[in-house]
């Protein structure tokens, strides 16, 4: 039986991981915009973009794909690039309200 080293089991995973959660497929990202072209909804229409927008700033800087859409009062998905903007604001308070 061939023996295998535990770190190269470890590193092989961890770059499946990265991958799958940095970059979707290109058969995935053209469902989704053959969607979004025959969409009436403009709801709909408004989501399926802020989806193309997220996988689009996750492949150029190479970010997790956000799985996690927060609402406005205005019903339109806030973008990625918003969500990690106010997490990192949030981090910032708390980091200055951390007890010293």
């Amino acid at each position: 039986m061939r023996e295998i080293q535990a770190s190269t089991i470890t590193d092989v995973v961890e770059k499946l991981c990265i991958e799958a959660n940095y970059h979707l497929p290109e058969d995935v990202k053209c469902a989704i915009t053959g969607c979004r072209a025959c969409e009436d909804g403009e709801i709909a229409k408004g989501v399926l973009d802020k989806i193309v927008e997220n996988y689009e700033i996750a492949d150029a800087q190479n970010v997790p794909i956000c799985q996690v859409f927060s609402w406005k009062s205005d019903r339109m998905c806030t973008s990625q690039e918003e969500i990690l903007q106010r997490q990192s604001t949030k981090v910032s308070e708390e980091d200055m309200t951390k007890d010293t």
